[in-house]
């Protein structure tokens, strides 16, 4: 028999929504490249160690459900697509994203294969994965928007510093947003690629 849990499924199209706007709120309002490269890579910063500090943890509740308790569709509370889940499962159990296309589909296994494949591949079983799923996802669906809309931002800056009046080097920018010069490199880059469409 498979367990059901009423998993609440955030509201991850709104909640991305809202995230996205209030970044571009708080860095649009600022005038000075220095001060919006300054505040998006302070953004982009704090969203990557909000997802290094909960998508394993995410990642290990999912999985447990699914292994082990049988509960399906956790995509849609995880905030992925489908295609993502599968990988995401693949990796457990293989290894490899691509290993799932070639061994046996995994939701096609009976309930007890399920379980004793997840405990070879060293899955582990989460107490109170149904009661930390939901908000898990939510903090990281937020924290990916945060940095999405963030990115522009900080590419643009950059850019805007190197150019004419600033001429500034990407070792000071670098300095000033506490990144390497070779990222200062890469995002000025893209927004230069992206300006010429």
């Amino acid at each position: 028999m498979t367990v059901h849990h009423a998993l609440r499924i955030p509201e991850h199209a709104k909640l991305r929504a809202d995230a996205m706007s209030t970044v571009k709120k708080d860095l649009g309002a600022l005038v000075r490249p220095d001060e919006v490269f300054t505040r998006a890579c302070e953004i982009v910063q704090q969203a990557d160690l909000e997802i290094a500090a909960h998508v394993e943890e995410r990642n290990q509740a999912a999985l447990s459900l699914f292994y082990y308790d049988g509960v399906r569709g956790l995509a849609k509370v995880m905030g992925i697509l489908p295609n993502a889940y599968r990988e995401m499962r693949a990796v457990a159990l293989h290894g490899t994203r691509e290993a799932g296309l070639l061994t046996e589909n995994d939701e096609r296994m009976s309930p007890e294969d399920r379980r004793a494949a997840a405990e070879k591949a060293g899955v582990l079983f989460v107490e109170d994965a149904h009661s930390t799923l939901p908000e898990l996802s939510a903090t990281v669906s937020v924290a990916n928007a945060r940095r999405k809309a963030a990115m522009p931002f900080l590419q643009d800056a950059a850019l805007a510093l190197t150019e004419e009046p600033y001429s500034w080097s990407t070792q000071q920018i670098a300095e000033l947003g506490g990144v390497t010069p070779k990222y200062v490199r890469d995002v000025k880059n893209r927004a230069a690629k992206r300006r010429r469409g």
